[in-house]
């Protein structure tokens, strides 16, 4: 038998009737002021109890009896023995050498899963996403870039045409995928170049102005031509977006995933790529500059010119890892 003192409220009133209650191997007997219920075991229900928060018994009729004597209420529990997700939970989550480890198992699980598991989820994605959709999301990321940082560009017509029609024929030698170059002007992003979904490469004046030769300049449009053959930039974005739902899932906050979506041509630009992808765009530009009979230094060059000290600069490059190592093969 159990005993103890609550209040009873018959789901009618939030008007409290302090009762005591006794709990016999069948049935619980509600003993108030003016009635007494006698409640099979069966038909009752008990919420899990968090800390010290007042128990609540749950009866048929939305009737309720809470009490603050969860010690008690935990033995009725066991009496109950429900099977439930929280029940089993309570156990280990009262000791706290159990919750120090879960805490380390779930930390692990989640650095684990953005370490390793996104990339390798991101990487087979991107090879399946839908050209159609990475058209469309190419378009309206240009369309953003364009109010918030690029302007037309002003090199003549005759310049940009003859630029791409060079880089055209020099990919004839070799396997270049389909792109669409694109020149803008930009004091904001200075010197810079980037794909983006949908197969479109944009390159600044402030770029083209600090090359001394073509070849750099082709130099590293052949790198942004790797990280479009391999679809580095969809590869980064459904990365980003995964990371986004990690993050709702940990912290249950939409706005953080909704903000991630909006912001997509801040990721595009600012969160760099990973050394592994890198080193796939570095290969193919060093295999096209040598197919090309362009020497490899070329890329080299322009990178030191843009990126001087690798360290503090404003540019793309920066959010690339290492720049000092990565010219070494082209050295």
């Amino acid at each position: 038998m159990i005993e103890f003192v609550g209040e009873y409220y018959d789901g009618h009133s939030s008007h409290p009737n302090p009762a005591v209650i006794t709990v016999y191997e069948t049935n619980v007997l509600v003993k108030c002021l003016d009635v007494t219920l006698d409640i099979p075991l069966s038909q009752i229900a008990v919420d899990p109890t968090v800390g010290s928060a007042r128990a609540i018994i749950r009866l048929k009729h939305d009737a309720e009896i809470h009490s603050s004597d969860t010690e008690t209420i935990r033995l009725l529990e066991i009496q109950l023995k429900p099977v439930t997700p929280e029940n089993i939970a309570r156990h280990p989550e009262n000791r706290l050498l159990y919750v120090a480890l879960t805490l380390v198992v779930a930390i692990s699980i989640v650095a684990s899963l953005l370490q390793w598991g996104l990339p390798a989820f991101a990487e087979y994605s991107a090879a399946v996403f839908p050209s159609d959709a990475e058209y469309k999301i190419g378009a309206e990321t240009l369309k953003t870039l364009d109010d918030l940082y690029l302007n037309p560009s002003r090199l003549p017509l005759h310049t940009q045409h003859e630029l791409n029609a060079r880089l055209q024929q020099l990919c004839t030698h070799q396997e270049c995928p389909p792109f669409e170059l694109l020149f803008r002007n930009s004091q904001s992003l200075g010197a810079n170049a980037f794909a983006l979904p949908g197969n479109r490469i944009v390159i600044t004046d402030q770029l083209i102005e600090k090359s001394k030769h073509d070849e750099e300049i082709f130099a590293v449009l052949f790198h942004e031509l790797g990280h479009i053959k391999e679809r580095h930039v969809v590869q980064m974005m459904l990365q980003s977006i995964g990371s986004g739902i990690v993050l709702l899932m940990i912290t249950g906050e939409i706005s953080n995933y909704s903000d991630l979506a909006a912001g997509l041509p801040a990721i595009l630009l600012q969160q760099g790529y990973s050394r592994d992808i890198e080193d796939e765009a570095d290969r193919f530009a060093l295999n096209a500059l040598q197919k090309a009979h362009i020497p490899p230094h070329r890329f080299a060059d322009i990178l030191l010119r843009i990126d001087p000290d690798a360290n503090d600069s404003a540019t793309l490059f920066s959010s690339h890892p290492d720049t000092r190592k990565r010219i070494q093969m082209f050295l």
